[in-house]
């Protein structure tokens, strides 16, 4: 049995028909708004906190969670969308940013999925600090220490789920990208800082069907701050963040292509245990679309189970990981003309041995975003 409501993506869809956000996601962002720049040095702990003087934001968290035997997958993402940038940011009214907000959690001894989802224009109900991380949208927020980097997850799937979660890095923080930016195409604008805790040791408790279960796991944290994310010809992409069990991290993606090729901009870094980075182009790792499993909602077939072959730059060889989804079905089904897409967490499995966990998303495949956000 599954339960989900209304997709980040299908309330974006929303967000496009009220306030034009095609320009935002393909590269055409309003020359108000600052776009990422070589020239900028990051400055934290300030920069985990809001950028409202960029168009789009979003904090994403996914994770493993572990109750005794019992395994759960989970989701949180807090997404920032400015306006109209000459619009005054203290009157409680003005709305210069809509807030969105998705928490999911994944139950495979059960079969269920748990999704829920928020739109709020900022005010009281959501909002986001400048120079700290403090991110909320109703009774869901995202809080970092002011003495340390450390956080905590407060969230809830309507009356299903609640979750209370407190975020340890154990590794620093790294930047994704040459000079500091993240580039997704030829066009300059098409570009975002994409900051990355790549391994947090998670601790707390969540309560599902009114039983209340202590959980300890890990999890994987994205901040993204952009004015314009995709390049157009992009019909959707397929990411995965990679934590294995030596200790070492991948984050990586391919951006399809209309002409169902993948885009010389699709990426993959490997996270070593000293957070050094190593990106590899395309030339390096090849992403095979296997694991078909049909949507019965969307009747769209996801790759679910894919397969990359990829250049380990410490073993200094080939290997070739695959993904396996903890639970076939963890797709997040667009209500009302919004975006379908599949989200879910996987084992990482070489040589018939798991390796480590991850985290999959897979868009286009039930819309071509392209098209829908146009």
């Amino acid at each position: 049995m599954e339960k989900s409501s209304r997709s980040l993506s299908g309330l974006i869809f929303l967000v496009c028909l009220l306030g034009g956000l095609p320009g935002v996601l393909f590269g055409e962002p309003d020359t108000s708004w600052q776009t990422p720049r070589t020239d900028y040095e990051l400055r934290f702990p300030h920069d985990h906190g809001s950028h409202p003087e960029f168009r789009i934001e979003w904090w994403y968290l996914t994770g493993h969670l572990f109750a005794g035997e019992r395994r759960f997958g989970f989701q949180a993402t807090f997404f920032r969308l400015g306006q109209r940038p000459e619009m005054p940011t203290d009157q409680p009214f003005e709305s210069a940013h809509l807030y969105l907000a998705h928490m999911a959690l994944s139950d495979p001894e059960t079969g269920r999925f748990f999704h829920e989802e928020r739109f709020n224009r900022q005010g009281w109900d959501a909002d986001a600090e400048i120079g700290r991380l403090h991110v909320f949208n109703g009774n869901w927020s995202l809080t970092m220490q002011e003495d340390s980097e450390q956080m905590s997850l407060v969230g809830s799937v309507e009356s299903d789920v609640i979750l209370g979660l407190n975020l340890n890095p154990t590794q620093p923080h790294v930047v994704f990208g040459e000079e500091g930016i993240s580039r997704k195409g030829p066009e300059g604008t098409a570009a975002s800082y994409y900051i990355t805790f790549p391994r947090i040791e998670v601790s707390g408790q969540i309560r599902l069907d009114r039983e209340k279960l202590d959980v300890t796991g890990q999890a994987w944290m994205d901040h993204e701050i952009s004015s314009s994310q995709l390049d157009r010809g992009q019909v959707g992409w397929d990411w995965a963040c990679f934590q294995f069990d030596d200790g070492r991290e991948i984050m990586g993606y391919v951006l399809r292509q209309d002409d169902g090729t993948p885009s010389p901009y699709s990426k993959l870094v490997w996270i070593s245990r000293d957070n050094e980075l190593t990106h590899l182009s395309l030339d390096r790792y090849t992403w095979h679309h296997e694991g078909k499993w049909l949507s019965s909602d969307t009747n769209a077939e996801y790759p679910i189970s894919p397969r990359i072959e990829v250049w380990d730059p410490e073993l200094g060889k080939q290997r070739e990981l695959k993904l396996i989804p903890i639970l076939p079905n963890q797709e997040i089904v667009g209500k009302g003309g919004g975006v379908s897409y599949w989200e879910g967490a996987c084992d990482i499995v070489e040589d018939d041995e798991i390796v480590g966990k991850a985290f999959l998303e897979m868009t286009g495949y039930a819309d071509n975003i392209a098209e829908r956000l146009q």
